[in-house]
């Protein structure tokens, strides 16, 4: 996808219906680069919106994603001049239900404006995670269920299924898996090595190492071709990350399934 400029319109494909959906790029951050997108207030059909209806419509939301070289950018719309960057939440580690309001502004700093208790007393506020395209698209569905823009139809039972399966993978272990998937349709030598090529950079730091080869190992246990130097990848980096494990228990509960399917293959490669 060539550079984004500010306003440019976004169609996505929200489902395997190919009913369309629609973000607009609003602003980056600075130092960050982080892209600000709105999702667009639209009735995803498979015909589509021009660019003039899109510039008519409202934001559900104002999300931060990494973009699919795969959206099809259509146009552009002007965005006000005097536009500004919504205020974020996250939760705050190691507290139920707690979480952090802050601001970027422009994005050179970080400033919290205040702590809440409970979803409820978000106001406005945006998620402040980054979204790899999938979550994103996830999202966005959710957005639109609630505003009652879309609604699964009776006959889009592989919508449902597939809602189900997405729901658990988001950030660096979702697209990994996804990509991966691919990958081993077409081929499965050197799946590993192929994939590194992509996320490198990622490899880098030890939580975002353990993300990589988990969703590699997922994707390889669901298609019976688990690569020895993978496992041995993954369960080293377990052992150095149990604490960061304790504090982040969607991804505990992800270490613990692929755990057991592990010990299952063993167990059969024992009794055999």
């Amino acid at each position: 996808m060539a550079r984004l400029k500010q306003g440019d319109v976004l169609e996505v494909l929200l489902d395997n219906n190919q009913n369309k959906g629609y973000i607009v790029y609003l602003a980056k951050s600075n130092p960050f680069n982080y892209k600000l997108f709105g999702l667009c207030a639209v009735i995803p059909s498979v015909a589509g919106y021009g660019v003039e209806e899109i510039a008519k419509k409202t934001w559900l939301s104002t999300i931060m994603i990494f973009e699919d070289n795969k959206w099809k950018k259509i146009g552009n719309i002007k965005i006000d001049s005097d536009f500004e960057w919504p205020d974020f939440y996250e939760s705050v580690i190691d507290t139920d239900n707690k979480f952090r309001i802050y601001h970027w502004g422009d994005g050179n700093k970080e400033k919290v404006i205040r702590i809440v208790e409970g979803k409820d007393e978000l106001g406005n506020a945006q998620p402040g995670s980054v979204f790899y395209p999938e979550a994103a698209l996830i999202y966005y569905r959710e957005k639109l269920m609630e505003a009652s823009l879309y609604k699964m139809h009776e006959n889009a039972s592989d919508i449902t299924k597939e809602l189900a399966k997405e729901m658990g993978f988001s950030g660096l272990y979702g697209e990994v898996y996804s990509y991966t998937k691919d990958l081993i349709k077409v081929n499965k030598d050197e799946i590993v090595k192929k994939v590194k090529c992509v996320y490198q950079s990622e490899l880098l730091f030890p939580d975002t190492a353990l993300q990589f080869y988990m969703g590699v190992l997922k994707a390889q246990l669901e298609e019976h071709c688990v690569d020895n130097e993978v496992v041995r990848r993954y369960q080293q980096l377990v052992n150095q990350e149990k604490d960061y494990l304790n504090k982040e228990e969607w991804l505990s509960e992800q270490v613990q399934k692929l755990n057991n399917e592990l010990k299952k293959i063993k167990l059969r490669i024992a009794i055999k």
